[in-house]
């Protein structure tokens, strides 16, 4: 049977009991990765930014909403929110909506006294491998980045202060509202095959049994694997 261990529930806990037969053992241990920009494969203009509002404080453009990231098993969705008040480091409460590739790209982009800054260089992490499979691999079947910022034209900075990107590993999708968007029988579905698939170092379970059962459990063949050589008579 499926197993979970984790420090919280997930909204596709409820469906565990839909793989009977599997032998799967998920570990969620939510982590936290700084990632300098460079280290990722740059989104060309897309930017973390939904929409702008233009009399702000003192009359200046400022961000309104934000666009948040949610992978799922090698696929990206997109949220839009607001941040909450007053420190304006946390997603506020009752914000967050989901939106599709084609309201992404329409909406992001810069704003300026010039207007909006539309680019044919956006490109969609669907669409990328470093960020549909590389990312995955590295990090995790789950992930979620609440802000990406496109890579600056011009860096000033040295190295150990150049950009960062937030990458969570593990988050409670629940709180991000991604049964929205994934119902909880096809999530656990595909963290099931996703592990079935991509065997993990740091997830491995050491398999119950003699050396025989735990070298076949590992995909070794008992006839041939770790066969000594023969000792030549002398």
């Amino acid at each position: 049977m499926l197993r979970i261990f984790s420090k919280f529930q997930d909204y596709y806990d409820c469906t565990l009991g839909s793989f009977a037969e599997s032998d799967v053992v998920i570990r969620r241990d939510t982590k936290i990765h700084h990632v300098l920009q460079k280290d990722l494969e740059p989104l060309g203009e897309f930017d973390g930014k939904w929409d702008y509002v233009e009399n702000g404080p003192r009359g200046k453009i400022y961000c309104h909403r934000y666009i948040g990231m949610v992978g799922f098993c090698g696929k990206w969705y997109f949220f839009t929110y607001e941040l909450a008040a007053p420190t304006y480091t946390e997603i506020r409460p009752g914000t967050i909506e989901y939106k599709t590739m084609d309201e992404i790209k329409k909406n992001n982009g810069d704003k300026s006294l010039f207007g909006w800054k539309k680019s044919a260089n956006y490109k969609d992490p669907n669409k990328e491998k470093f960020w549909n499979f590389d990312i995955f691999e590295k990090y995790g079947p789950v992930l979620f980045i609440r802000n990406y910022r496109k890579t600056p034209k011009y860096q000033y900075y040295p190295e150990h202060r150049q950009s960062q990107i937030e990458i969570v590993s593990w988050p409670n999708t629940k709180n991000l509202n991604l049964q929205t968007v994934l119902d909880p029988y096809t999530a656990l579905w595909e963290l099931e095959h996703w592990y079935d698939c991509h065997a993990r170092p740091d997830d491995a379970v050491v398999p119950v049994g003699d050396d025989i059962t735990r070298l076949q459990a590992y995909g070794f063949d008992k006839k041939t694997s770790f066969r000594k050589p023969k000792e030549k008579e002398r």
